[in-house]
């Protein structure tokens, strides 16, 4: 037995809600209550996360308020997770092995499953908890969230996700199964409703299959709290399969179970009802370096009720996006016969506006006896071109017998986002000894959603052109959240340039759920890059002696070189001459002529260039110093040509130093 809550921790977990925290409206509150749990949340919901070394990361989502307009939901569990969250669990399928993400527990869910190693406990970052285990060469992101519900419009729902990002050097298959132990309070199997269906026996729904969403409540006539999953939208991601079942069986199958269709939620080796959910991803296949996300929610659901003879119901979306991907939503309709007598002829009736149609719009339902219920759905789709930016529409019940019932609901309709990037430099780049300084070098991308509804999901991957590189540690692809209408985002990325001058083209590919991808490009100049012969002084530790490195950058076309080498004999003394790294690669010489000393202050350099080297050191003279002041050390008399024979125009900078 698992779920006996006394009164007494109830109402010690509401007075420890209220109390621990002052709570803001649409502000977040976080602490850590007595049994060790994260809390994170607002005026409606809150986020539960196991810190302790048992079942470290499971999770739990509670009300606090509730729906506003009802005093009767306030601190119920919506995932059963009392004293401390363990009986929800997530599941990845590897490579053909299963693990379960987060601490191991000793308890029933998971307890005979295998597990990676916790490289981050559950820890509040910005709006968010993360907790993030690894598994070999894959690590694991959970991050929970509270976002807006797509039928309340309010914070009230837990937003669950995961990122699974591959740093191995191989492709990976692998797939999601998350599992929630749902709860409405102290009921725990109240039926799933999903679209004309009430759902409480074990059942399979495929992708094809699945509503928007699922709603769950105890009764129309006086409901507690209602809850709510969401399956399909622009902000998640659609599960290829849903079981609803027991938990028991759930909690013992670490990724397959002991499915039954048609059998009540009977916990399996025990007597009573005991719902649960589990919703897979197949596995997948992710590339070498590269990541994928899934997005679930959980938490408040919105109906509009009406008590009566005939209770009323009626729930859709808040905000509706219409597009060729979305060229419908859902109006669902809840009744149940709360009176004591059979209604007779029971006909329910929508009517909406002009602008939109839903085929049948009449349903005519016979009898209905006493304490029996019902539930209808309407896909609504706009009946020409143009789409208002606000509908009422009313639900009307009525029978032979009884009062008539209506509901009025509101939906507002948003146009899609509209993604925007521009690309600058954040520093100015220029050239000392004809190299890019700073290199590397920051670029930044402002990402802008001037459209009606936010992006999820948001991916921002930089596309660099040949000769462009991402700095140290830097990854070219960001994960960026969600954007919200009218926000704008900065994203910085290091880069480092090889060999590469001029206006050069960028491009930002931006991504989201359920496909969403933009790809804006534009053209950045780096200023251009010049051969160049010059003089680099090496200050040695005998301050008697001193090094001078002669220095090419950008002579990838040159294939011969020849010039002079002058210096002061009154000032410097040479000692010898060394090959330079031009002439070095992988720790073998290549050919290399020493440069020749016609007279004392004067040296002769002719070489044949390494192919395609294009910076580096030709030769490095060191010398004894007679004064501290060097004086003028010249280059002089410089040719170079291609391999067509055509000479080359290099720019010289030489060591003057003035007499004292």
């Amino acid at each position: 037995m698992r779920k006996t809550i006394s009164l007494a921790l109830l109402l010690f977990l509401a007075l420890s809600s209220a109390s621990g925290c002052v709570m803001a409206q649409d502000k977040f509150f976080k602490h850590i209550d007595q049994n060790n749990n994260l809390r994170l949340g607002n005026d409606y919901i809150v986020l539960v996360v196991n810190q302790q070394e048992n079942s470290q990361g499971r999770f739990a989502i509670e009300t606090t308020g509730g729906a506003p307009l009802r005093n009767n939901d306030n601190n119920k569990p919506l995932i059963y997770g009392r004293p401390s969250p363990w009986t929800s669990y997530t599941t990845l399928w590897i490579n053909n092995k299963k693990y379960i993400f987060g601490g191991k527990t000793e308890r029933r869910a998971g307890n005979n499953g295998n597990y990676g190693e916790i490289i981050t406990p559950p820890t509040v970052e910005g709006d968010s908890i993360i907790t993030r285990s690894k598994f070999g060469d894959i690590i694991v992101e959970q991050i929970l969230s509270i976002v807006k519900s797509s039928t309340t419009g309010l914070p009230d729902t837990g937003q669950i996700k995961y990122r699974i990002i591959n740093n191995s050097k191989e492709e990976q298959k692998i797939g999601l199964r998350i599992m929630l132990d749902t709860m409405l309070g102290e009921n725990d199997g109240a039926p799933f409703r999903l679209g004309t269906d009430a759902v409480t026996t074990d059942k399979l729904y495929y992708k094809k299959e699945l509503n928007n969403f699922w709603q769950a409540f105890d009764s129309l006539a006086a409901p507690q709290v209602t809850s709510q999953g969401t399956f399909l939208g622009p902000d998640v991601t659609p599960p290829d399969k849903v079981y609803f079942a027991d938990w028991g069986s759930l909690a013992d199958g670490i990724w397959d179970f002991d499915f039954n269709p048609g059998q009540e939620f009977i916990r399996k080796g025990e007597y009573e009802i005991d719902s649960a959910i589990a919703m897979f991803w197949v596995p997948e296949k992710i590339p070498a370096g590269e990541s994928k996300t899934y997005i679930t929610k959980y938490g408040l659901g919105g109906i509009t009720i009406v008590p009566g003879l005939i209770s009323l119901g009626v729930t859709s979306p808040a905000e509706v996006t219409l597009d060729k991907d979305n060229e419908s939503f859902p109006i669902i309709a809840y009744l149940e016969n709360t009176s004591e007598i059979n209604a007779r002829n029971v006909s329910v009736k929508l009517e909406l506006p002009d602008t939109f149609e839903a085929g049948k719009i009449t349903r005519e339902l016979g009898n209905m006896k006493a304490g029996e219920s019902a539930q209808l759905k309407w896909d609504v789709k706009p009946a020409g071109s143009e789409i208002p930016k606000e509908i009422t529409y009313r639900v009307l019940v009525e029978a032979d017998n009884t009062d008539s019932n209506q509901v009025e609901r509101n939906v507002k309709f948003v146009g899609p986002p509209v993604l925007n990037a521009k690309i600058t430099l954040l520093e100015d780049v220029g050239i000392i000894n004809g190299q890019l300084k700073p290199n590397p070098f920051k670029l930044q991308a402002k990402l802008s959603n001037s459209g009606e509804s936010s992006l999820y999901g948001v991916e921002a991957e930089l596309i660099l052109p040949p000769g462009l590189v991402p700095g140290p540690s830097e990854k070219l692809k960001k994960h960026l959240g969600y954007l919200q209408s009218q926000e704008n985002l900065k994203v910085n990325w290091l880069i480092e340039a090889l060999r590469i001058d001029g206006e050069l083209p960028f491009a930002v590919k931006v991504s989201g759920i359920n496909g969403y991808e933009k790809t804006i490009v534009e053209k950045i100049s780096l200023p251009e890059l010049k051969p160049i012969i010059y003089l680099n002084v090496v200050e040695e530790d005998d301050s008697n002696f001193i090094s001078i490195e002669l220095r090419a950058a950008n002579i990838a076309e040159a294939e011969n070189l020849s010039f002079n080498f002058n210096y002061n004999t009154d000032k410097l003394r040479l000692s010898y001459i060394s090959r330079g790294n031009l002439f070095v690669t992988e720790g073998n010489l290549l050919p290399w002529n020493k440069p020749k000393k016609i007279k004392d202050g004067l040296i002769e350099f002719n070489q044949e260039l390494p192919f395609s080297r294009a910076t580096g050191v030709l030769a490095t003279l060191h010398f004894r110093k007679k004064e501290e002041n060097i004086g003028n050390i010249i280059v002089n008399n410089l040719k170079a040509f291609d391999g067509l024979g055509n000479e080359i125009q290099l720019d010289i900078k030489n060591i003057k130093q003035e007499a004292k």
